[in-house]
C-alpha cells in the first residue's frame, strides 16, 4: 500500500538528458529514494474514541516532521477493516500501519501479553532490551515491526451493579457473577469465581440494561463514554495490569522506506510514548473524579490484600503466555516483569 507522489511524464528529447542528470542528483542526495512516501493507517477503534483522539498527536507530529519525506494517511477504524481482521490485513500488506490493543490479538500474537502483564514503562522496555526482544515475535507472527508501545500505564478495573463481597483472604468474591470482558481478562475473572461473558463494547449498555451481565471488566478510562451510569454503581480498586496499545508497520513497507522516513517514524514514536502515557493518566484522573460526582463508589480491596490482588492478575496472564509460548514467556518475563511487586 505504500505509495509515492512521483509522477512519470513524457519528456522532449532535447530536455530528457538534462532532466535525467537532475533526477540522478536528487536520488543520490536522498540516498536512492525519490518523492514523499505515504503510509496507510487503520485503527482498532472508530475515530472519536479517546485512544485515537490522543494518538493523532503522533500522526500529526510525523506528518509535520515528515513533509517531503513521509506522510501517514489515517483511514479510520473498524468501518474500514473489522477489528478482528486488522493484524491479518497488516500481515498481508493490505495496509501499512495498524494501531490497536495487542491484547485483542493474542490469538495471533500471544507474546503481546508481555506488555499487558508488565510492571515497566515503554522507556524502560527500550532501555533494558525488552522492546528489541519483541521484534522477533512481531516479525515472525505478523510480518511487522513494532514501532511503539504508544499508550500504557492505565490499567483495568472491575465495575459492578451491586456492592462486591470479599473473601477471607481479601480477594473480591465474584462467585457466580456474569462479568462482561474482552478476551484479555477471562482467566482472572474465572479465578475470582465470575462467569466471563465476551461481548462487544457496543453491546455493553444493552447487556446491563437487560441484566444479561452483572458488571464488566474495563479500562479505568472510557467508562463515561459508555453511558452506563444508571447500571454501574461500584468499582473495585485498585486497577491491575496496563494498556498495551501499540503501533506496528508491515515489514515490507518498512523495508521500502527511506532511512530518513524510518528515522522520523521511530523518533516520533519514542517522543510520543511518555506523552501518551501521561495523557492517559491525566484522562483517568479526570474521569474518576467525574464518575465519583455521578455517584460511582470505590470498593477497595483491603490494604493487606491489594498487592496480592494485582500480582494475581499479572501472574494469571504470564501463565497464559507460558501455556501458549513457553520459551517466549521465560525470555520476556525477565524484561517485562522484573519484580513480583506491581508499581
Amino acid at each position: 500500500m505504500l505509495t509515492s507522489a512521483t509522477r512519470v511524464t513524457k519528456e522532449k528529447p532535447t530536455t530528457r538528458l538534462a532532466r535525467l542528470a537532475l533526477a540522478t542528483l536528487v536520488l543520490w542526495a536522498g540516498g536512492g529514494y525519490g518523492a514523499e512516501q505515504r503510509l496507510t493507517l487503520v485503527s482498532s477503534w472508530s475515530k472519536p474514541q479517546n485512544f485515537n483522539v490522543l494518538f493523532l498527536d503522533y500522526v500529526n507530529a510525523v506528518n509535520e516532521a515528515g513533509k517531503g519525506v513521509v506522510q501517514i494517511d489515517f483511514l479510520g477504524g473498524p468501518e474500514v477493516i473489522p477489528q478482528a481482521q486488522l493484524l491479518y490485513a497488516l500481515r498481508r500488506g493490505v495496509i501499512d500501519l495498524a494501531f490497536g490493543a495487542i491484547t485483542y490479538y493474542r490469538g495471533v500474537l500471544p507474546e503481546g501479553d508481555a506488555m499487558f502483564a508488565s510492571t515497566i514503562t515503554p522507556a524502560q522496555a527500550r532501555r533494558n532490551g525488552g522492546f528489541d526482544a519483541l521484534q522477533t515475535y512481531w516479525s515472525r507472527r505478523i510480518n511487522s515491526r513494532l514501532l511503539g508501545w504508544m499508550q500504557s500505564g492505565v490499567g483495568v478495573n472491575i465495575y459492578l451493579t451491586a456492592a462486591p463481597g470479599f473473601q477471607p483472604d481479601g480477594m473480591p468474591d465474584l462467585d457466580g457473577l456474569k462479568i462482561r470482558t474482552s478476551p484479555s481478562n477471562r482467566e482472572l475473572l474465572s479465578v475470582l469465581g465470575a462467569r466471563p461473558v465476551q461481548i462487544a463494547v457496543k453491546e455493553i449498555y444493552t447487556a446491563l440494561q437487560r441484566g444479561t451481565v452483572d458488571g464488566l471488566a474495563f479500562t479505568t478510562t472510557g467508562i463515561p463514554d459508555l453511558g452506563i451510569d444508571d447500571f454501574i454503581h461500584y468499582r473495585i480498586d485498585p486497577s491491575f495490569l496496563q494498556m498495551s496499545i501499540c503501533l506496528q508497520i508491515n515489514l515490507d513497507s518498512w523495508q521500502q522506506l527511506s532511512p530518513a522516513a524510518r528515522q522520523i517514524l521511530s523518533d516520533q514514536a519514542i517522543a510520543y510514548e511518555p506523552k501518551g502515557r501521561a495523557d492517559f493518566f491525566a484522562l483517568r484522573d479526570r474521569e474518576v473524579a467525574e464518575l465519583e460526582e455521578r455517584g460511582l463508589q470505590s470498593a477497595p480491596v483491603p490494604d493487606a490484600a491489594a498487592a496480592a490482588y494485582r500480582n494475581l492478575a499479572h501472574e494469571v496472564v504470564w501463565a497464559r503466555l507460558a501455556a501458549r509460548a513457553p520459551a517466549a514467556a521465560k525470555d520476556l518475563k525477565t524484561y517485562f516483569y522484573p519484580t513480583t511487586n506491581t508499581p
